[in-house]
């Protein structure tokens, strides 16, 4: 029988049809073979449709949970190490690069992994790198050197954590269309939920059972969680090729540019409250009015749960560069507010601020990437130069933090500095993004 229909109606499997303002444009490329008909695209499953796609955020969450939830609940190992965890090594300095290692692994591993995913090597990614962070995290409870904590925690999780990130913000992606930001925020959000749940299980256990059990639980935690993702993730289009991990050509546009430039001198300072407030609190004998403090990590993560969704929700009708810039901005700020703070009120104000407002930072790059790119075969390219920049930083950040501690004798005025000033000067450069890519206009969706 013949097809009556038009060209411009026929989608080859592998495509999904969005938005860009006025623009349409191809989210997907299809295979090589797309123009050939096969039964194999019938079978595609729908997106938003039933309960697949739900199970998919669910499995994205955990990877996130155990991923950047591990990141940055490191603040809390950072203060055990410094106390004589480490038995031949106490500069803060040194101590934190073994989280700037792991957050540089994450990032820019994942740069690296994003041509896998699109080739359909995603189960063999999230089984590797579950394997890897279960084994980093029990091989780092029987460590006692800093060679070794560097080894397990920062180099072997680090890793496993790379080979997971990619497949758990991409598939909120690939399952959705209509509710995409929603489901990605909702991903994200694992992040924070770890961030609440790992220091607090960290400090409860290592009075009742010693640091080496408390992080073999830990382990037994990541295990049983990512089990979940392993169960439930699949794959819902043909893999794909694509034609670079990085995409530098990029780099010649100036919204980009400036986008990238923002990314990069906004993470110089981003994990310095996450990372030194809990061990400042601690030297500076904070009144906590009977306040715990190795809750404020905890809080902070808390309000980065919100911070992580609902900034990807709104971002679906404002444009996420016109809420990233501003939200960096109010955290350079926070940061700078917390130099007179000597006591716990004002310090869980900016703690819940900091974490609400940072969240931007981890969860809206992705949408932001993809509102600045016409052609989105090239967005994976893109991101893989967003995670360049925020992995080179992070790896820069922390251990520039510690340096600037050690080298005032213990003050921890001029990392508050240090950390407000960077993050501020990205919001900068974020703006600038903003406006070159809506024309210098004030008004617009980007």
């Amino acid at each position: 029988m013949a097809d009556n229909r038009r060209d411009t109606d026929r989608v080859p499997v592998g495509i999904e049809k969005g938005s860009n303002d006025d623009e349409t444009i191809d989210i997907f490329v299809p295979p090589a073979n797309a123009e050939e008909s096969s039964p194999k695209e019938d079978a595609i499953h729908p997106p938003d449709v039933g309960i697949l796609p739900w199970l998919q955020v669910l499995g994205g969450f955990f990877l996130m949970f155990n991923g950047w939830g591990i990141v940055v609940a490191y603040g809390t190992f950072q203060t055990y190490y410094t106390s004589g965890g480490i038995t031949d090594e106490d500069s803060p300095s040194t101590i934190a690069w073994i989280g700037s290692v792991q957050v540089f692994l994450l990032t820019f591993g994942a740069a690296l992994t994003g041509k896998w995913f699109d080739g359909g090597y995603f189960r063999p990614m999230i089984w590797t790198g579950s394997f890897l962070i279960v084994f980093g995290m029990m091989m780092t409870s029987l460590a006692t050197k800093y060679y070794q904590f560097m080894l397990a925690q920062g180099i072997c999780t680090g890793v496993g954590m790379a080979l997971c990130l990619i497949p758990a913000v991409g598939m909120p992606s690939v399952w959705f269309v209509k509710r995409r930001g929603f489901a990605t925020g909702i991903v994200t959000g694992g992040s924070s939920v770890g961030g609440i749940i790992y220091p607090i299980l960290v400090h409860e256990l290592i009075p009742k059972v010693g640091f080496p059990w408390a992080v073999r639980i830990l382990a037994f935690v990541a295990l049983g969680t990512l089990s979940i993702s392993l169960a439930v993730l699949r794959q819902r289009l043909p893999p794909r090729k694509r034609g670079t991990f990085i995409y530098y050509q990029a780099l010649g546009e100036p919204a980009f540019a400036f986008y990238e430039a923002g990314i990069f001198v906004t993470f110089l300072g981003f994990f310095t409250f996450y990372n030194f407030v809990e061990e400042w609190a601690i030297a500076t004998h904070v009144d906590s009015k009977g306040l715990p403090l190795f809750y404020i990590l905890p809080i902070v993560n808390a309000a980065s749960v919100l911070g992580r969704t609902i900034p990807n929700y709104w971002s679906d009708f404002t444009g996420p560069l016109n809420l990233q810039a501003p939200a960096i901005l109010v955290s350079g700020i926070l940061v700078l507010t917390w130099l007179p703070t000597r006591t716990i009120g004002p310090l869980m104000t900016i703690a819940v601020l900091y974490g609400f407002f940072s969240g931007t930072a981890i969860a809206l790059p992705p949408a932001s990437t993809a509102s600045m790119t016409k052609d989105l075969n090239t967005f994976g390219g893109r991101m893989g130069l967003v995670f360049m920049a925020l992995g080179l930083a992070s790896l820069i950040g922390s251990p520039v933090t510690g340096a600037i501690v050690q080298g005032q004798n213990g003050s921890y005025d001029g990392a508050k500095i240090w950390a407000g000033v960077t993050m501020l000067a990205g919001s900068v450069f974020l703006g600038i993004a903003r406006m070159a890519r809506t024309g210098w206009k004030l008004a617009g969706k980007v």
